[in-house]
């Protein structure tokens, strides 16, 4: 069975550099990662790790995943995998403060998140990058 790819992102850049990739906006990261993990329930599979990087739940506002999304049998990998990501999500933010940024610091936090996802793409299929033209 083809995989059946999709980006769930609150990444303004991802948005428009993987527009032909299909995506499912989100308002915040973790609404990202609650809309991963409902996907999951259903079926979909983890393609690209939720807390890939060094940057940590509540440092960055961004966080782009990319899922299999079959429905079907509830993988337990997958299901770890996010899981764990939303338990790491809540402990790293109750200890953390607001933080507000400015435009330039956004936009850096944007090419963050939008280099790790392209990395996270680029190692499923090179192809899927290279024929999008994606800088």
């Amino acid at each position: 069975m083809a995989r059946k790819l999709l980006v769930i992102t609150n990444n303004p850049r991802v948005q428009d550099k993987f527009a032909a990739i299909s995506q499912h906006q989100s308002e915040s990261y973790e609404q990202v990662l609650h809309q991963v993990r409902n996907r999951v329930h259903a079926g979909a599979k983890v393609l690209t790790h939720p807390l890939a990087g060094s940057v940590k739940p509540g440092e960055s506002p961004y966080r782009s995943v990319c899922i299999d999304d079959q429905e079907g049998v509830l993988d337990m990998r997958s299901l770890e995998v996010i899981e764990s990501a939303i338990d790491r999500f809540n402990t790293l933010i109750s200890c953390s403060r607001q933080r507000i940024y400015d435009k330039k610091t956004l936009e850096d936090f944007q090419l963050i998140d939008y280099q790790l996802l392209k990395s996270g793409l680029d190692a499923i299929d090179p192809a899927l990058t290279r024929d999008q033209h994606i800088d």
